[in-house]
């Protein structure tokens, strides 16, 4: 449906007692050039900056996720939830590029 870049924070497969398995998938929305990841100011008091979202794939999918923190191309897609609402979802993704979260280096005078 909709591809987008993602920055990926964690990847881990879990098991239930009933002995399904998933994988967890935490990410942020990262946009084609970082653009949705850029730091700004916000003195309003209200709340600010981006909250991880959380994917559950298939197992098998863990294969495709070398590094992490890195950015991958995602193929997203909608799923209507039990409350009626469309829901995001991630159906395939492919690696980007590793990833380096430093901080900001002051400009040289």
């Amino acid at each position: 449906m909709n591809k987008m870049k993602i920055l990926v924070t964690y990847a881990g497969i879990w098991k239930s007692d009933t002995g399904s398995t998933g994988l967890t998938l935490n990410y942020f929305m990262y946009g084609d050039n970082g653009d949705l990841m850029i730091s700004r100011v916000d003195a309003t008091g209200g709340p600010v900056g981006q909250q991880r979202a959380k994917a559950n794939l298939d197992p098998a999918m863990r294969s495709k996720i070398t590094f992490v923190p890195g950015l991958y191309d995602v193929q997203m897609g909608f799923k209507v939830g039990s409350d009626g609402k469309p829901v995001l979802t991630v159906e395939d993704l492919d690696f980007c590029s590793r990833v380096q979260i430093l901080p900001e280096q002051p400009e040289k005078k």
